[in-house]
């Protein structure tokens, strides 16, 4: 029987806790492919006019059409506000490229406001009460 040092123990642990860590890209890049199937079945918007988004001021605005619903977004210094027309309410999600998503509500006017401003590319899905459900293109302020 050999016995074993406290530090070759605790190296080995430390080798061990350092192995179960380390996640293959490969596992990574299947389960970002599976979390984009979660919007599947939602109606891609699109950009109404994608060479040029209105400028207001400081700010930017973009416009997305999906059938009947609209969704107009205006970028500001502090954060995405906007509209959901025809109005409904529900809830919208900011997913950006790389990070967690960010959700708010959408109240009954159909307006909300996005915290922080996103950096880099990023897409909103919206849901209303009635049962639409909306994803935009990917965009980038």
């Amino acid at each position: 029987m050999t016995a074993f040092s406290d530090d070759h123990l605790l190296d080995s642990l430390g080798e061990a806790v350092r192995a179960a860590a380390a996640v293959p890209e490969s596992f990574l890049a299947t389960g970002r492919s599976a979390f984009t199937w979660r919007t599947v079945d939602a109606e891609l918007a699109t950009l109404t006019e994608p060479e040029t988004a209105a400028v207001r001021g400081a700010s930017r605005v973009f416009t997305f059409v999906a059938g009947e619903l609209t969704i107009e977004v205006e970028a500001t210094e502090e954060a995405l506000v906007g509209q959901v027309a025809p109005p409904a309410p529900g809830r919208i999600e900011l997913t950006p490229h790389r990070g967690a998503p960010t959700t708010a509500e959408v109240d009954a006017l159909g307006w909300f406001t996005l915290r922080p401003l996103p950096t880099g590319l990023f897409r909103l899905l919206v849901e209303t009460t009635n049962g639409s459900r909306v994803v935009t293109e990917w965009l980038s302020l």
